[in-house]
């Protein structure tokens, strides 16, 4: 469904002066121009989300080493007391 109302825009330029097929040809290069953009708008927006949900998986990853890190560590300290404790 184009994004303009394409014989709205045909009238509006013969109002100005432009013969039909000048409106007509006018009018599918701005509608074209529109659908153009949308699709390159939807491309954009894809790609920028893939990025985003791949910064996101690396985050989570790191995330989940460092808390690791930080158990492991927690215990290797609990074990440590444990033993001086005994």
């Amino acid at each position: 469904m184009p994004i303009t109302k394409e014989l709205n825009n045909i009238k509006k330029l013969e109002a100005v002066g432009f013969p039909h097929e000048q409106a007509e040809a006018l009018t599918d290069i701005i509608e074209q121009s529109h659908v153009d953009s949308q699709q390159s708008l939807k491309e954009f927006i894809h790609n920028e989300n893939t990025n985003l949900e791949l910064r996101i998986k690396a985050s989570q990853a790191e995330l989940l080493i460092k808390f690791s890190a930080i158990v492991v560590g927690f215990i290797s300290a609990a074990l440590a007391i444990a033993k001086l404790l005994w």
